[in-house]
């Protein structure tokens, strides 16, 4: 996201990425956290960015779309983008995590960008490896934010890549279905997979999130 995030502070917006528990920090701290202690990161971050900016939108890749989408019913964000937000787990991944975890502790990380956003290689997680039983928190989560989606009212961006083949193919219109209350727009980028934005579209997807932005949004206020 950080690249994502440094375009729109260029642009003037007031941008803060958030450091949700576990993340950043090691595989065996990663394993110690919750779902419900990265919804509290979240929470927290936002919270402080809303009391120094007086509208605020929330951005998120693949978990993090998931979890700005379960935040937006209680925070009440003026819009929100979510980039390749899986709509639940690949069953076939649920039950091979499951029986892995009775073995393996952590899996090692495989993954390669495209030849066009290969210059990017130093935004990936250092992560060489993830805990297993990271898989059954994050389908906690994406079934909690199911459960959330019919109660949206904000403007929602939900963006896919039409290469990711890490989340289910329909996760992009499902959420859109799932959010018929809110005014949402799905945008297919034809060139990257999961890490959406560092893959070849990402100049793309960066104009998207501007425009959206200020299509909802005041102004970018820069604080003193």
């Amino acid at each position: 996201m950080v690249p994502l995030a440094e375009a729109l502070a260029e642009e003037g917006w007031t941008v803060s990425v958030a450091r949700l528990a576990g993340h950043g920090t090691s595989p065996d701290e990663l394993a110690g956290t919750t779902w419900q202690d990265w919804v509290a990161s979240g929470r927290e971050a936002y919270q402080d960015l809303r009391r120094r900016c007086s509208h605020v939108a929330v951005v998120g890749l693949s978990m993090g779309g998931a979890l700005g989408l379960y935040l937006a019913v209680t925070e009440e964000p003026a819009a929100v983008v979510a980039i390749n937000t899986p709509i639940r787990v690949r069953p076939l991944l649920a039950t091979a995590s499951r029986a892995a975890s009775r073995m393996l502790p952590h899996l090692p990380v495989l993954f390669r960008l495209s030849p066009g956003g290969r210059e990017m290689r130093s935004y990936l997680s250092p992560y060489n490896r993830i805990p297993v039983g990271l898989t059954s928190e994050v389908d906690r989560l994406l079934l909690a934010t199911r459960e959330m989606l019919p109660r949206l009212r904000m403007p929602l961006l939900i963006v896919q890549g039409r290469r990711d083949w890490v989340i289910p193919r329909d996760s992009g219109p499902r959420i859109v279905a799932l959010a018929r209350a809110a005014p949402a727009s799905l945008l297919w980028l034809p060139r990257s997979g999961h890490v959406a934005t560092l893959d070849r579209d990402r100049r793309i997807l960066y104009d998207a999130v501007r425009g959206f932005l200020r299509s909802h949004l005041q102004v970018p206020e820069q604080q003193p």
